[in-house]
């Protein structure tokens, strides 16, 4: 049977199928958050019955099911950019699975090309099943994303005079330049984010996953966005998010010179602003390995990396150019 909207009747199901795959992670096809921490990434049924119910919100529900047994289902999230993020996938972890899931894909891409998307995002382990299931359904990877985390939040002050402050509005060019300064050029084609993305004073944009920090942003509420460094010229940006529900604490530094000591001492001031109580987390992108050892040096552990895959449903048109005319 082709995949499909869920509905409030399929609400025990999915939610069922969605538990069973975060106690074993095997049927884990894509999670906005490392398998680990998937529990993070599903929202609970009171979040997901609007989707179930057709009421306009930022969660859909899909499944995909043969001769009445439920074999996929994923949770997709509809922000306010033209694309849909894959918060998770589980399929059944038997024969079959890979199959279902490379079906709902299918029919997630053709939902997502009738509503009017771009492109579709979604963060798959490093495993060989999971890669070659969003492959053959027309997804690519472009880059790769390791998830550190403490058990709880840091609590130590930054190490040097800190003259890091809040990001307003009015920084949005300066953080763009900063991001298309420390972003490979093949990580900005496939995010195709523009300066009006970076206007913290606006909802979504960059800071919606998978962009500048991933996660569930369902479950996620922005506590800081600190810039370091002089408005022309800024030295290090990071973001500060407090989880809710089963969600934990994410914190996002970038540094534009590889300087360890300052991620450490940035890191310190965002985390110092969270909740204490929950693990805190950290997305670090595979050209970022300095911030990688900033947060070794401050206690955090490896948990899991993923493959960070985008398909784009629509294809860019040139614009039509006039050739010069020769006046006689």
């Amino acid at each position: 049977m082709p995949a499909r909207a869920a509905t409030p009747l399929d609400l025990r199901r999915v939610s069922a199928l969605l538990v069973e795959t975060t106690r074993d992670p095997a049927g884990i096809m894509a999670s906005a958050l490392p398998a680990p921490l998937a529990a993070g990434a599903v929202a609970s049924w009171m979040r997901l019955l609007p989707g179930l119910i057709g009421v306009q919100g930022r969660l859909r529900v899909f499944l995909e099911e043969y001769r009445g047994q439920l074999r996929s289902t994923a949770l997709v999230y509809d922000g306010r950019r033209p694309e849909w993020v894959v918060l998770i996938l589980a399929a059944l972890a038997e024969a079959g699975g890979a199959d279902s899931a490379f079906r709902l894909l299918s029919g997630i891409s053709g939902a997502a090309a009738r509503a009017g998307m771009q492109r579709i995002f979604a963060a798959v382990p490093d495993e060989a099943l999971a890669r070659e299931t969003f492959f053959q359904a027309g997804f690519y990877s472009y880059t790769r994303e390791t998830w550190f985390i403490a058990t709880r939040t840091p609590a130590a002050h930054p190490s040097r005079e800190m003259t890091a402050r809040e990001a307003t509005g009015r920084d949005a060019h300066d953080l763009f330049r900063f991001y298309t300064m420390t972003t490979p050029h093949a990580v900005q084609r496939a995010e195709q984010l523009s300066f009006s993305d970076f206007d913290v004073s606006r909802r979504g944009g960059a800071y919606d996953p998978p962009h500048l920090i991933g996660g569930n942003p369902l479950a996620m509420r922005r506590e800081s966005a600190l810039i370091e460094g002089e408005e022309s010229k800024l030295r290090a940006f990071a973001l500060g998010f407090s989880g809710m529900d089963r969600h934990p604490h994410v914190c996002k530094v970038r540094t534009s010179d590889g300087d360890v000591d300052l991620a450490r001492d940035i890191l310190r001031a965002t985390a110092r602003r969270l909740p204490a109580g929950r693990p805190v987390t950290s997305p670090v992108r595979s050209y970022e390995e300095h911030v990688a050892r900033a947060l070794l040096a401050e206690g955090f552990r490896e948990s899991a990396t993923s493959m960070l895959f985008t398909k784009e449903l629509a294809v860019p048109v040139e614009e039509r150019a006039f050739a010069p005319a020769v006046v006689r």
